[in-house]
């Protein structure tokens, strides 16, 4: 590809990407975009396929990231070491949690408007139940953790995976709304650690509690 080609390409990113944040993925119009970066509707299919090959081209970097995460966390989630730090001082598996979450929100706050294209801007797209998805496979992780051998004895093989998928599901959307409400970068750190204490505390209070009928 050229270099005049390269320009042409990212002045279509930079013109794509303001569109989809104001009209979101269903709303946006080629032909504005085009319009907005100077090009004919021609110039833009000559470098992507459509619509949603352009807006894919914006967050592919975020998405890929995001599930490599995933997996990174799916696999640690299966290791010794990993339920090892879990039986440590409550302050220490607290910190542990709370570095790994500030990790990803520091990421999303360095990606911030293509986290806002995927949480606010995706409807239509191929990315529109993405962080559905995450959920779905934290909660997997979360069911194969709590049916572990180590806490087969606290009687706790009643709860039922949609309770877990609630309580994953508003682990994870807490993280998001960090984007989706534009809380400042510098106040994160402290509504983070109020998530990663709440959950911590509440998911040990939920296994221990081995009352049920």
């Amino acid at each position: 590809m050229s270099y005049c080609s390269d320009i042409t390409k990212n002045r279509i990113l930079e013109c794509a990407k303001k569109e989809f944040l104001n009209k979101g993925f269903d709303k946006a119009q080629v032909g504005e975009i085009a319009k907005a970066a100077n090009v004919t509707t021609g110039a833009i299919y000559r470098h992507f396929k459509n619509k949603e090959d352009l807006f894919f081209t914006l967050i592919e970097d975020v998405y890929k990231y995001t599930l490599e995460v995933v997996v990174e966390v799916e696999t640690k989630n299966e290791s010794e070491d990993y339920k090892t730090l879990l039986a440590q001082d409550e302050h220490i598996v607290i910190e542990a949690m709370f570095s790994e979450a500030m990790n990803f929100v520091n990421y999303m706050y360095e990606h911030f408007e293509e986290f806002k294209l995927i949480f606010e801007c995706s409807k239509g797209s191929m990315v529109e139940n993405f962080v559905e998805e995450i959920v779905n496979r934290y909660t997997k992780k979360n069911m194969r953790l709590i049916h572990s051998s180590g806490n087969k004895k606290l009687g706790i093989d009643k709860i039922e995976e949609f309770e877990v998928y609630m309580l994953t599901r508003g682990y994870i959307i807490s993280l998001c709304e960090c984007i989706i409400h534009n809380i400042p970068h510098n106040y994160a750190n402290r509504y983070i650690k109020s998530i990663v204490a709440f959950q911590y505390y509440g998911w040990n209070g939920l296994l221990n509690f081995n009352t049920r009928k």
